[in-house]
């Protein structure tokens, strides 16, 4: 037989273990339910972190394609400027060697001719003149040279400007289909 004061003893240390036991299980449930769901929370924040990256890289070859564009347009924008600079600059070489040739002169109108003849009086040879068409003087080579430099140089700022605008309506261009993304 058992004493009585070990079932007295028994009785509080089996419910001690009891409570123990169960302690130890609620704690591991607790661990487990913890560890369950901060898999949840990883297994999320991967996921949501995973299609960012996707969208940063999606992000990073569309703007590198649209710089790559970009650098082309501007490249073909400055080719043809570069063309057509040389062009002006050949044409004005290709004009003045002509005026030093003599194949060109340049003429302006006067109102009067100029006293070509001492004899004749100046009044007489200017409305003789007149009758034959309008009176012009020829520009001496220097200012013809001169003149045509000045045309050179105005043709150049054309065609400088017409690539900036070229260059202004690409940039808008892309801004534009960029906005609408």
């Amino acid at each position: 037989m058992i004493p009585s004061w070990v079932k007295l003893l028994s009785i509080p240390l089996l419910t001690a273990v009891l409570i123990g036991m169960f302690h130890l299980h609620g704690q591991q449930q607790f661990k487990h339910g913890e560890q369950a769901e901060r898999a949840q929370c990883f297994a999320r924040d991967n996921e949501q972190l995973a299609s960012a990256n996707a969208k940063i890289k999606s992000l990073e070859e569309k703007y590198r394609q649209q710089e790559q564009d970009a650098a082309t347009v501007i490249g073909l924008i400055s080719s043809q400027y570069q063309r057509e600079l040389h062009h002006v600059k050949t044409d004005k070489d290709r004009i003045i060697a002509d005026l030093r040739g003599g194949a060109y002169r340049l003429r302006i109108p006067v109102t009067s001719a100029p006293d070509t003849c001492g004899s004749v009086a100046p009044e007489a040879a200017a409305s003789a003149r007149r009758r034959d068409g309008d009176t012009r003087a020829e520009l001496s080579n220097e200012a013809a040279e001169f003149l045509v430099g000045l045309a050179s140089e105005a043709d150049e700022v054309v065609k400088q400007l017409g690539a900036c605008q070229a260059v202004i309506n690409a940039d808008r261009t892309m801004g534009k289909s960029d906005a609408g993304n």
